[in-house]
């Protein structure tokens, strides 16, 4: 297994995203006291070289941040932000790769150094390439603000790198808010909510566009650069990502909470509480692994009901079935062609 970080593991550099809350609070004249009360963070040590804060302290610091902030705007701001703040090896590669396509597999392989809160899964259908996202720490409670900032951070530095207005469809796992100014402002009308998962769903011409400041050296030299700190890092991933993927994994997908825990070598009790430290249960991710399966099976390899549960390890399609639809609050039937009906540019 990769190394794992805790809840309370200091494993998030602080300058990915904690100075920039900070930065834009003290912009806008608020109370940074209030800002970081409680949280265990101090402005004095973000001035620090390396320093890192915890799972535990960036969501207190974002709970924080959205009870203080005037207005609904913030996760979209700091997401328009995330390219310029951005430095050292991994912003050089994201800035010399070639076009979309190079960008996400660099991002993909190393994103742990500059958004350690996310995992993603590449899929494709028969005219759309999708980009599906899961929370990597947990924080459930602040799902709608993880995906605000990675999609508006995913448009803004596509159109910074470019020069192309983003052309794609969003599906967003949670209701629509009342106002959805700021969502149209920064990620376009091409929305929808009430989704089992957060998907990104593009049409693969969009790979096509060059960007302007693509130099291939350029990328092999931070490619490496990022390779060593990557094989330095005593963190790779989070816990519950980390069980998501082993739920997901053909050979490990049906294991129960026991021998998660053992793979971990963990105790049942030890693991139970490390997961409730991110705000999450065991059955949540075991939800969340078996949803996402059957969604690709239904949608990108076009399997039926009991091909799906006999993949998935149910008794029968029924049981498989009252599942999907606790999950989904659907039918599986409407999940076949889910991911190729989303609207084309």
């Amino acid at each position: 297994m990769q190394s794992i970080a805790y809840a309370q593991d200091k494993c998030i550099d602080s300058q990915l995203l904690i100075t920039s809350i900070v930065a834009i609070f003290e912009y806008r004249q608020l109370d940074v006291n209030r800002l970081l009360k409680g949280t265990g963070i101090f402005r004095q040590d973000l001035q620090l070289i390396d320093h890192k804060i915890s799972p535990l302290q960036l969501m207190s610091l974002i709970d924080n941040a959205l009870a203080l902030w005037l207005g609904d705007d913030l996760a979209f701001l700091l997401g328009q932000q995330w390219l310029p703040v951005q430095s050292g090896s991994l912003t050089n590669g994201l800035f010399c790769c070639d076009g979309l396509a190079q960008m996400q597999n660099f991002w993909h392989q190393y994103h742990w150094a500059s958004q350690p809160w996310l995992q993603g899964w590449h899929w494709r259908t028969e005219n759309l390439q999708h980009l599906l996202l899961q929370l990597d720490i947990g924080a459930q409670r602040q799902q709608r603000f993880f995906i605000e900032l990675t999609l508006s951070s995913l448009v803004s530095t596509y159109k910074k790198l470019s020069h192309n207005t983003w052309q794609g469809h969003f599906s967003l796992p949670y209701t629509a808010p009342k106002l959805l100014d700021q969502y149209y402002k920064y990620l376009g009308e091409d929305l929808s909510f009430n989704q089992p998962i957060c998907v990104i769903s593009y049409d693969p011409d969009i790979h096509q566009h060059p960007f302007e400041l693509a130099n291939s050296q350029g990328l092999k030299l931070a490619r490496q650069q990022v390779k060593q700190q990557k094989q330095a890092a005593h963190y790779r991933i989070g816990l519950p990502a980390a069980i998501r993927l082993l739920l997901i994994r053909r050979k490990t997908r049906s294991y129960t909470l026991p021998q998660i825990a053992e793979q971990l070598s963990l105790s049942p009790a030890t693991l139970k509480r490390r997961l409730k430290a991110y705000d999450i249960r065991f059955q949540q991710l075991q939800d969340q692994a078996n949803m996402q399966q059957a969604i690709f099976l239904l949608a990108i390899s076009g399997e039926n009901n009991l091909t799906v549960a006999k993949q998935l390890q149910f008794a029968d399609g029924n049981n498989f079935r009252r599942s999907f639809k606790r999950w989904t609050g659907q039918l599986p039937s409407q999940f076949k062609y889910w991911l190729s009906q989303v609207s084309q540019p």
